[in-house]
């Protein structure tokens, strides 16, 4: 049978949610369904062994062992490629610990069964919510104002993930890649999918880390200003 849905989550150290989180995800999925943990050595507590144990329990979970990881960007990615190497046709891709609430799993399948070939969350539009420390709150919206400023963006979220992909608008990504090695991958991914037909998806994002490292945000800035450059 056919992959319908393919959910990419990558996972840290989360040994104290992540049974919980698979559990309120397999709720949400179909028979058919896959869910892939991506794992690598910044996990070092049992949350690797956590989802395989479930994996045996129920097929459709997965641990993707993911050693040769160097960063964020790179797990989000090997996730990516493991979902379309599934046959998926759509990706979901969210995050561990409940920061990335799955009682909106069906909000994103339907808009896919709309018709939609992206289907981004907002934190920023009516309905949604950024439930964060101060300096989060102000960097993200504050990246999402420089967004529709410097790249012409029309999404009211421009710095966020939890997001689902038609299979052809993630093939059009992992094929082109993108350049930043840290948080504004999300914003170049969304910049892309402004040539696809899209739509939000409002959500309250919950995250008690308040420190968002220098480099990271030096980084965003000087690649925001290179996509602006070449528009």
């Amino acid at each position: 049978m056919k992959t319908r849905l393919a959910i990419v989550t990558p996972l840290g150290n989360e040994a104290d949610t992540v049974t919980a989180l698979m559990r309120e995800v397999a709720g949400r999925m179909g028979p058919d369904d896959l869910w892939f943990g991506v794992l690598d050595k910044v996990s070092r507590d049992n949350t690797r062994g956590l989802v395989e144990a479930h994996s045996r329990r129920d097929p459709r979970f997965h641990a993707l062992w993911a050693p040769e990881n160097r960063c964020v960007v790179d797990a989000y990615f090997a996730g990516y490629r493991a979902a379309l190497a599934s046959g998926a046709k759509w990706i979901l891709e969210m995050d561990a610990g409940f920061s990335h609430p799955p009682e909106k799993i069906p909000e994103f399948i339907a808009a896919m069964e709309a018709g939609y070939e992206f289907a981004g969350g907002t934190r920023f539009a009516r309905g949604g919510g950024h439930d964060s420390p101060l300096t989060r709150r102000v960097l993200s919206y504050g990246g999402t104002v420089m967004a529709r400023v410097f790249l012409g963006s029309r999404m009211t979220d421009m710095t966020g993930g939890y997001e689902c992909f038609a299979r052809n608008a993630l093939e059009h990504v992992v094929e082109r890649g993108v350049r930043s090695r840290a948080n504004f991958f999300q914003t170049e991914i969304r910049h892309m999918m402004h040539a696809f037909r899209w739509i939000e998806v409002p959500f309250v994002y919950v995250n008690d880390q308040p420190k968002v490292g220098r480099s990271a945000v030096r980084e965003s800035l000087r690649i925001m200003f290179e996509l602006a450059r070449s528009r």
